[in-house]
């Protein structure tokens, strides 16, 4: 009996997984990288992306749909980048345009801060999925791609299971 439960939740945990994946899915990018003159480095479909320190993010005028990310790329024990509230990025394609545009902006200013795109897109899913079912929600509320977690989420099993 005690096997019967244990096989009925993971096939439960492999249901709600696969909700997640989109057999017909194809990514294009909608977001724009603005000019020096804006506080604001890129705009998406839904507003702006901000990313700076948090002296900088906390004068931001934040409107419904802008993203804040803290900048911490060049910690020397282990840099980082923290999107705030990234649990409430549901769309795979606004994270997507959000890792490509940190991917952008790591590019115009290098660091020693160094992810891959799959890993990040790994982690931040991780982190929804376990903010989801309630799980450690208070570090789960934002995700902190930092270079230490690089090698944790490079799980090519579960990039192919999300075809991340």
């Amino acid at each position: 009996m005690e096997k019967l439960k244990r096989v009925l939740a993971c096939l439960g945990v492999f249901i709600v997984l696969g909700s997640y994946y989109k057999s017909n899915y194809k990514y294009e990018a909608s977001y724009e990288i603005l000019d020096d003159s804006s506080d604001a480095y890129a705009k998406y479909c839904d507003g702006n992306i901000y990313i700076g320190d948090s002296l900088f993010l906390s004068r931001i005028d934040c409107c419904s749909g802008d993203i804040l990310i803290l900048d911490n790329r060049y910690n020397l024990f282990n840099p980082d980048v923290k999107i705030l509230a990234s649990c409430e990025i549901k769309d795979k394609n606004i994270r997507n345009d959000i890792i490509e545009v940190l991917q952008i902006y790591e590019s115009e200013n290098p660091s020693p801060w160094n992810r891959t795109t799959e890993s990040m897109r790994l982690e931040w899913l991780m982190h929804n999925l376990s903010y989801d079912f309630q799980f450690k929600t208070d570090s789960t509320f934002d995700v902190d791609l930092d270079n230490n977690d690089e090698v944790k989420y490079q799980n090519k099993i579960l990039n192919k299971i999300f075809k991340i």
